[in-house]
């Protein structure tokens, strides 16, 4: 007779698998002159009724003052800022 060579064994793989999940990002966008009480509105200069008056009265040095008395409303809530 021949010998009967023995059986060879399958290797032992391992079934188990990693997931790596990354964190969710977070975009947020920064409107630059964006109204802080609403967060909506886009803010816009506008000039006092003192500042227009000094302009008038003492230009051409009043123009500063209307410069420096500027105010910015927001056109969506009506918010007003010094």
């Amino acid at each position: 007779g021949y010998a009967v060579p023995p059986p060879t064994s399958q290797p032992n793989y391992s079934s188990t698998y990693t997931i790596i999940q990354q964190p969710a990002t977070t975009t947020s966008v920064v409107v630059v002159g964006g109204c802080p009480a609403c967060r909506v509105g886009v803010l816009e200069d506008t000039f006092t009724c003192l500042g227009v008056l000094c302009a008038i009265v003492f230009f051409p040095i009043g123009i500063l003052f209307c410069l420096a008395l500027r105010q910015r409303r927001c056109p969506n809530c009506g918010a007003a800022f010094g």
